[in-house]
């Protein structure tokens, strides 16, 4: 009778809805499991801390933005500043002027710290944004401290371009062919076509095509126009290709990561006073361009620039071809 008795106990308790399985490793389960545990303690999900939504964040860029793996390593080298100073405070403390103060802070530096430029604050301040969107696209909080201009962005210098002298090209190349000559074609490339270092790095045989080159980068999918050098200079690079190979850089054929020291060691041992940086080849791109007579709206499609204010930063070269075409206007 009383094992009876308890059975029917048994039958009468409420039951509970069963949740669905989960790994437990998404961005959104990871914050909800943060959300859940602060309700769980007060009561609301204003008790979810800054330092929660950073993962969950980074790992909707890498999956749902597809920003390059480069991107994301950079926003942590700068969460490194960002959370010990804001990732203990509740969400509702981070309110517009306390970002702004913290933005103060990185401008004015510290004992462990140099004073950061305007245009290395406004970085800080995007990554902040950026993970505000994504918490109040996932309802974690109602808005975005950042938005709307509530916490202005830094004025930004000036900023200078950095292209290949021909002497100077000359010393780069002869150092190269003496040092790491397979190298000379990817230089080339990279000249001869103003990519972006990731863009040539992912770039895979099978999206050449004719005159086109399909790539990605972090302005997203965009065709690059091939030269008849930049051609030949692609046909080099398959001859000498194994026939298994699907990218056009050999490196990334082993693995994702990008190394560079050996552009790095030739441009020491050329020489290159100011530092050329690889990027650099983009900006000896446009800048030939413009100074061969271009018109800037064509330098920016074939730069892929995403606004035209960049492709203004090479306008300067042109100042002879301007006299020219003023000259054409008659009365």
């Amino acid at each position: 009778m009383k094992a009876q008795r308890e059975s029917q106990k048994e039958n009468t308790r409420p039951r509970t809805k069963s949740r669905p399985a989960s790994d437990g490793n998404t961005a959104l389960d990871v914050a909800g499991a943060g959300v859940r545990r602060n309700r769980d303690q007060k009561g609301g999900k204003r008790e979810l801390r800054f330092r929660d939504l950073v993962e969950p964040a980074l790992e909707s860029k890498k999956e749902l933005l597809k920003n390059e793996e480069s991107s994301i390593h950079t926003d942590r080298m700068r969460l490194r500043r960002i959370l010990p100073a804001l990732g203990h405070l509740q969400l509702r403390a981070l309110t517009a002027g306390r970002i702004a103060r913290f933005l103060q802070d990185l401008a004015r530096g510290d004992e462990s710290h140099p004073a950061l430029k305007g245009a290395s604050i406004n970085r800080y301040h995007s990554l902040l944004s950026s993970i505000f969107r994504y918490a109040v696209r996932q309802e974690l909080t109602d808005v975005n401290p950042l938005g709307a201009g509530s916490v202005p962005r830094s004025k930004e210098s000036a900023i200078h371009v950095r292209f290949l002298g021909h002497d100077e090209q000359r010393r780069l190349v002869a150092v190269i062919r003496k040092d790491c000559p397979a190298k000379i074609l990817e230089l080339e490339l990279a000249i001869l076509t103003g990519m972006r270092r990731s863009e040539q790095f992912n770039s895979r045989w099978q999206d050449w095509h004719e005159g086109i080159l399909d790539v990605t980068g972090k302005t997203g999918p965009r065709a690059v126009r091939l030269s008849k050098a930049a051609r030949r200079c692609l046909t080099r690079l398959r001859k000498r290709a194994p026939r298994e190979q699907v990218f056009i850089t050999p490196e990334r054929n082993a693995g994702p990561l990008d190394r560079r020291l050996w552009f790095e060691k030739a441009v020491k041992k050329a020489d290159l006073r100011p530092a050329f940086r690889y990027h650099d080849c983009r900006h000896t791109f446009c800048s030939r361009l413009v100074l061969a007579g271009v018109p800037l709206l064509e330098v920016q499609q074939l730069a892929g620039h995403r606004s035209f204010q960049t492709t203004l930063r090479y306008a300067h070269l042109s100042p002879d071809h301007l006299k020219s075409a003023v000259e054409k206007v008659e009365f």
